[in-house]
């Protein structure tokens, strides 16, 4: 069984998987480099990623398929549905942890119990839950609803949803549930989750609303934010909220970050402008509506922006943190980053997907474990 971490000096590394090409720069350049989604591109890109040391796999995942123009544009489609495509990843990999997105809005609460205990079952202990919400009206539309539920009360439905799934997973007799969303009584079928007392809980919510269930419910929060200091200034947010809730122990964070490792100094800063300078405007604008319109956190970062630089600003990965750099500046630029916040774990995409890509930032872990900042997975034996 994949325990969970002892040593808070160090950082975890999550691979922002890509289930659906070119997420963060929705540059035509890197829909034209990089390869076609396949089953021996996925097994290929999770084996690579446990080869260079990451923690985990993350799979994001959204339902409706109304953004016409990324697609058309090869911008995140096709996107595999995230937890069947786990059980793909757990059939070639050994150690790595997979992390998978489960909207609650659109799922009965023993739906969600019985997926997920059969997913960290099977794989021995390796699997998260990345807990959300629901995303935009057409996403409603899709599961009969004419327009997705309030932002507030789609988490309050969900504070009750996991808690529900949370007995089911760890109470052994029947339960009897009469709440204000969900009614069921019974039990699941075994298996039941290999992690005790449950599995890893993600949410990505940075309103207050999303914050509160994240400090009640989930055991990290994913952030977004470009600099050191916005990472930080979230953090002190979060910290009030997790004592109001009466939460013990901290609230793990985790930024998501694009990377470029390159040997040269100056290559990973040029790689980077070279990708931003193909930017499919149409696709990013679609993209970035649906994002604005639909996560606070995100739409906070671009206050005062025209709708127009908005969506420049966030297809191109500004509206995120970048390690771009020889391996040494990277590891440097991730040492400040640990010292500097609270950070448990990162999540990191690279623009340019492919398993070379993917490698080639071992050396950036090796000096990460030089420093005592991060550890082999397959030495420590937990995933997150």
């Amino acid at each position: 069984m994949k325990m969970r971490r002892e040593n808070p000096d160090e950082l975890s590394f999550g691979y922002f998987f890509p289930t659906g090409q070119t997420d963060h720069i929705w540059s035509a350049e890197a829909a034209r480099t990089t390869p076609p989604l396949s089953r021996r591109v996925f097994c290929d890109m999770a084996q690579a990623a446990e080869a260079t040391g990451f923690d985990s796999l993350f799979i994001a995942d959204t339902w409706s398929g109304h953004q016409r123009a990324a697609e058309r544009g090869g911008h995140q489609s096709p996107k595999y549905h995230a937890p069947m495509l786990a059980m793909g990843l757990f059939a070639v990999t050994e150690h790595i942890g997979v992390i998978t997105t489960f909207h609650t809005t659109h799922h009965k609460p023993a739906h969600i119990a019985r997926m997920g205990a059969t997913l960290d079952a099977f794989s021995e202990g390796r699997w998260g839950w990345n807990v959300v919400t629901g995303f935009g009206d057409p996403e409603a539309r899709l599961f009969g609803e004419e327009v997705l539920i309030e932002h507030d009360e789609r988490y309050a439905m969900a504070g009750e949803f996991v808690e529900i799934v949370k007995r089911l997973w760890t109470e052994d007799e029947p339960i009897e549930v009469d709440g204000k969303y969900y009614r069921l009584r019974g039990r699941i079928k075994a298996p039941r989750p290999v992690q005790k007392p449950y599995p890893l809980l993600v949410s990505a919510g940075a309103s207050p609303a999303g914050m509160t269930f994240a400090a009640q419910h989930c055991d990290m929060l994913v952030v977004a934010g470009n600099s050191v200091e916005k990472v930080h200034e979230t953090e002190q947010r979060v910290e009030p909220i997790t004592k109001a809730v009466g939460r013990a122990e901290a609230l793990g964070v985790s930024p998501f970050a694009i990377a470029i490792v390159r040997e040269h100094e100056g290559e990973a800063e040029e790689e980077y402008e070279r990708l931003c300078q193909t930017l499919d405007y149409d696709a990013t604008v679609e993209l970035t509506a649906d994002i604005l319109g639909d996560i606070k956190s995100i739409e906070a970062l671009f206050e005062g922006m025209t709708k127009e630089q908005a969506a420049r600003a966030w297809g191109s990965g500004r509206g995120i943190l970048k390690f771009l750099g020889t391996a040494d500046q990277v590891a440097e630029q991730l040492i400040a980053m640990k010292r500097h916040t609270a950070t448990t774990n990162i999540l990191i995409n690279f623009p340019l997907w492919n398993p070379r890509e993917v490698l080639d930032f071992r050396p950036v872990l090796d000096r990460l474990r030089d420093a005592g900042v991060w550890s082999p997975p397959e030495d420590r034996n937990y995933s997150w």
